[in-house]
């Protein structure tokens, strides 16, 4: 067994015809950068480590091969990386895994299309041509908000051929003009997903835009469970769904502040920090306090960083506990 990286592609082959087919691969991906090929003693150890490692896994040889050795790792459709499998001849890719949300089906076609073979596509919406809301989320930065749903909406779509959709009225202009094609109407109807930062109020599949951004100021050694149970609480208040947001922020003198930083890897968010002259920069009426500013530098840290950043307007303005300060802006698409 040979193997070999080109950045986010990983490549076993088993057999000389497939160490042939292995270097047409790196032909095609020829401007990528190439690792050294060498041997491989074990398919599992490689198998679990390139799962963990989160590549696409592209195994030359029998199918069975590679179905056997995935098996063990495969978690979950949203995580699982994708896998694809071609013939020793790479006359055909076959995504088998993660053909959506992975990405597996667009490196077939991609590989297929470089290398002049055939990309062997199951899934029924890509077979029928109609639309996939996974992919539509994916592509759009859009979290779904209940996976077992969109099985029901494309069981649906491809039952009738139709599909509806919705948008928050009260966040609309905030959001992009999401491209959709013509079997997918605006309307409440079923099939039917809604597109909103808020927290649905039906039974509904949501899809929920990353638009907001978290404004936050706290004193030294606040901790993460403080931190995160003041975020829930004012974002339960504002019926406002933390999968919506995209950022947090603050000012730079708690760049390394542990709860703040452990907040945002829980969000799975970047956080941003600003110097204090960057915040009093910002245009607008804000709450102050002189204390605030003696100590930081600025009167105002969660409202001002918000903004800075680019909230259009503020959906809550520094909400104050214990401690720590909380804003939550909208920012425009």
């Amino acid at each position: 067994m040979k193997s070999a990286s080109c950045r986010e592609f990983r490549i076993i082959c088993f057999t000389g015809r497939g160490l042939v087919t292995l270097h047409k691969v790196f032909d095609v991906l020829r401007d990528w950068e190439q690792e050294e090929i060498h041997e491989i003693s074990s398919l599992t150890e490689w198998t679990k480590e390139s799962f963990r490692t989160g590549n696409i896994l592209i195994f030359i040889g029998a199918c069975g091969i590679a179905v056997r050795a995935i098996a063990p790792f495969i978690k979950d459709k949203m995580t699982d990386p994708a896998v694809l499998v071609m013939d020793e001849e790479g006359k055909y890719v076959i995504p088998v895994l993660s053909g959506h949300l992975g990405g597996a089906v667009d490196a077939a076609r991609m590989l297929a299309e470089k290398l002049k073979s055939r990309a062997v596509v199951t899934t029924a919406t890509d077979t029928r041509g109609l639309f996939a809301v996974d992919v539509f989320a994916k592509e759009n930065n859009l979290v779904i908000s209940d996976r077992e749903k969109t099985k029901d909406y494309s069981a649906k779509l491809l039952e009738t051929g139709k599909g509806f959709y919705g948008t928050d009225a009260k966040y609309e202009e905030f959001l992009p003009g999401y491209e959709l094609p013509e079997e997918i109407k605006k309307a409440k109807r079923e099939p039917y997903f809604l597109i909103s930062p808020r927290k649905a109020k039906e039974d509904v599949l949501q899809l929920i835009p990353r638009v907001l951004v978290i404004g936050m100021g706290c004193r030294k050694g606040k901790s993460f469970d403080e931190l995160y149970g003041f975020v829930k609480k004012q974002f339960m208040e504002k019926d406002l769904d933390l999968r919506a947001v995209k950022a947090l922020v603050s000012i730079d003198r708690k760049a390394e502040e542990p709860g703040l930083l452990e907040l945002a890897e829980t969000l799975d968010v970047p956080f941003i920090t600003y110097d204090a002259e960057r915040l009093m920069a910002v245009d607008g009426d804000f709450r102050s306090s002189e204390y605030v500013k003696k100590v930081t530098g600025t009167d105002n840290v969660c409202d001002r960083a918000a903004r800075a950043y680019g909230a259009a307007i503020l959906l809550l303005e520094k909400a104050a506990e214990n401690g720590m300060t909380l804003s939550i802006g909208i920012c425009p698409a």
